[in-house]
């Protein structure tokens, strides 16, 4: 069902054309992931979108009576409680309902608004805006202050969901597992605005389309660079003829160097550890306790990192994650046990809300001051702004004072001033919040040959698997340690079976007992509706192959029937997951 359409749409932001001539169409059977770098447009897009913005140029048509669920990035919210907030999305709504959405994302139902946290904010008007009837969702940045299992919840809820989606987000597991298209902002040049660049299919064929664009930049690079050596040739041939030389040709040149040079900033590099080795002994906790008002954060844990290790930590919000690394890092003393660090560790952190101080000082100039040179893991040194370069700034943003900087570019100052410090220890606390996924992957290339270790609390599945060997979870004040976030999160599932299965066996007043055989009765119900709905849609799955079959001719028609077996399989993967999970419950 058409939602939707975009027609040639182009905006601006004071005075800069972010994009032009975007057109699209959305239907229900839509699940797009926006992606490009920050301050390419993508907010303005999705508001575009939404209708909470009227594009520059263009036109946007909207399906009449369309109703939208959009979360923005900055929420005002009213003076009221959480559950108000998330009731006033639906006023039908069911007060079990509400609880359960909030539980869900980690809110008190009675918390005032107005007196909670921005994350908690952001959670309480995510919960709003999915318990809101609605045939279009557009989300921005909806996995932001969440943890890895409310992420993991987030990825599953939307999956199951029949309505129209648009989402910017950075986690790479939600874009690979949830969406069906990829929109793909290209940053803009000097001579034009940003490029949409369209992609059928998740996160993965978006990668395998860049790829192709670089392996198309890297062939016209050795082209400029073929081309390059004839100009320089031409212009070298007569001393005397030089100033003579046709400007076009000398300017030509100049291009041609540019273009023969523009693919030297992906080459990956890996980053040294400067002049100190690591020893045998970095980090040893043994016993140790803290203790918050009345809450009990950390319960007499014991944890050994070494030398060179990769460490994920991982657990609900407010679970101590943050609290565990102020403890590697002397930051934070316990109230009870032991920290020994290794004495040739030189540790550097990066906080959550890590952010360079305004100053008119330049945003190279800051840099400098740490280091003018970056050890590699080979033993060449990078020279400090070729490593800016890479984070995204280029020679006019390192010549800009910090205080005209955004706040998302003096957060990648401070990663980048982390670096260059060149640390043999690096302690990263959420480090991916508010990157885009262009310079995450920068990020991630550049840990993955660090030689020293590396110890990283995050809600980002992906970087977790990508750059750690073990998972130590922080829950309910005990660590516990896992070899992959998969096997963490089996580990939470396994418990809290157990959890209900236990509380399933616990001795029942005979009040109870009506209720609770209504109850079974109806989830049995559920079930054997549910087999039913199977059995249907694998036989509507096996006719759709024989039509297939019967229409290997038609590509048109393919396309159709492709796109029916696409929706039939997400219907069968939804109601497997479903049935499994009452299976679980009903023990």
């Amino acid at each position: 069902m058409h939602l939707v359409s975009l027609e040639q749409v182009g905006a601006s932001v004071e005075g800069r054309t972010l994009f032009a001539d975007a057109s699209l169409g959305l239907s229900s059977t839509d699940r797009v992931g926006v992606v490009g770098p920050n301050g390419v447009g993508k907010t303005t897009l999705l508001r575009i979108i939404a209708g909470d913005r009227e594009p520059d140029a263009g036109n946007v048509v909207p399906r009449s009576g369309l109703r939208v669920g959009w979360l923005a990035q900055d929420v005002d919210l009213p003076d009221a409680t959480a559950a108000e907030v998330v009731t006033s999305g639906d006023p039908l709504a069911r007060d079990d309902e509400v609880a359960a959405l909030l539980e869900r994302v980690g809110v008190d139902g009675e918390l005032p608004v107005l007196r909670a946290s921005g994350g908690q904010r952001r959670r309480v008007a995510l919960a709003r805006t999915l318990l809101a009837p609605s045939d279009l969702l557009v989300l921005d940045e909806p996995t932001n202050h969440l943890d890895v299992d409310t992420v993991d919840w987030l990825e599953e809820e939307l999956g199951r969901r029949r309505s129209g989606l648009v989402l910017v987000t950075h986690d790479r597991y939600v874009l690979e597992r949830v969406v069906n298209r990829m929109l793909d902002l290209d940053p803009p040049a000097p001579d034009r605005p940003a490029e949409v660049h369209w992609h059928d299919g998740a996160y993965s064929s978006l990668l395998e389309a860049r790829a192709e664009r670089a392996a198309q930049r890297q062939r016209a690079t050795t082209r400029a660079r073929n081309l390059y050596r004839k100009e320089v040739a031409w212009l070298r041939r007569s001393p005397k003829a030089r100033t003579s030389k046709p400007r076009f040709r000398v300017e030509q040149a100049e291009l041609l160097r540019e273009a023969a040079q523009a693919d030297e900033a992906s080459q990956a590099l890996e980053l040294g550890t400067g002049a100190t080795r690591l020893g045998d002994e970095v980090f040893h906790l043994e016993q140790v306790s803290i203790t918050r008002g009345d809450h009990l954060v950390l319960d007499r844990v014991d944890l050994t990192i070494g030398p060179g290790e990769r460490v994920g930590i991982v657990g609900p919000n407010g679970a101590g994650k943050t609290t565990l690394l102020h403890v590697l890092a002397g930051h934070l003393t316990p109230d009870e046990g032991e920290v020994t660090v290794g004495r040739t560790v030189q540790h550097r952190v990066f906080e959550q809300l890590a952010s360079v101080p305004p100053a008119q000082t330049t945003a190279l100039d800051t840099v400098l001051e740490i280091a003018a040179h970056v050890p590699l893991k080979n033993g060449e040194r990078l020279p400090a702004h070729r490593l800016a370069e890479r984070f995204g700034f280029d020679g006019r943003t390192q010549r800009t004072p910090v205080a005209l900087l955004s706040g998302g570019e003096r957060r990648r100052l401070a990663l980048l001033h982390l670096l260059v410090a060149a640390p043999n220890v690096l302690l990263l606390d959420e480090p991916t919040n508010d990157l885009d996924l262009d310079t995450l992957a920068v990020l991630e290339d550049h840990l993955d040959g660090f030689e020293g270790t590396l110890i990283v609390a995050s809600h980002d599945r992906f970087l977790l698997d990508r750059l750690t060997d073990r998972i130590v979870g922080v829950e309910d004040g005990r660590l516990t340690e896992h070899l992959d976030w998969s096997g963490y999160r089996e580990a939470q599932l396994a418990a809290r079976h157990a959890a209900t299965a236990r509380t399933a066996v616990r001795p029942r007043d005979s009040s109870d007992t009506a209720a609770d055989n209504a109850r079974r009765q109806a989830e049995r119900k559920q079930l054997r509706r549910l087999e039913q709905r199977l059995e249907k849609l694998q036989a509507q799955r096996q006719q759709l192959f024989q039509e297939m079959v019967a229409a290997s001719d038609d590509a048109q028609m393919l396309m159709a029937l492709q796109e029916q077996l696409t929706d039939t399989d997400e219907e069968i993967a939804s109601v497997e997951d479903r049935w499994l999970e009452m299976s679980l419950e009903q023990g």
